[in-house]
């Protein structure tokens, strides 16, 4: 079963002009992968000044699937 949830939310996201902040894997031979969810990450100390994490989701965060590879 393959996830649509990302061009479905999108879709309806388009409306006021925003989309997903996403990103494609690419495998060993090149080949891209399915679209991922980037996870916003905040710190809970505003005053701490670090490079914010990316935080990749590997399961959809809007049904559950797991992402392949």
């Amino acid at each position: 079963m393959t996830c649509t949830c990302i061009r479905n939310v999108n879709r309806q996201l388009r409306i006021g002009g925003t989309q997903l902040k996403t990103m494609t894997p690419r495998g060993n031979n090149g080949v891209l992968g399915a679209p991922r969810v980037l996870v916003r990450v905040e710190f809970t100390d505003p005053t701490a000044r670090r490079q914010i994490p990316i935080a990749v989701a590997t399961h959809c965060p809007f049904c559950g699937t797991k992402y392949k590879g």
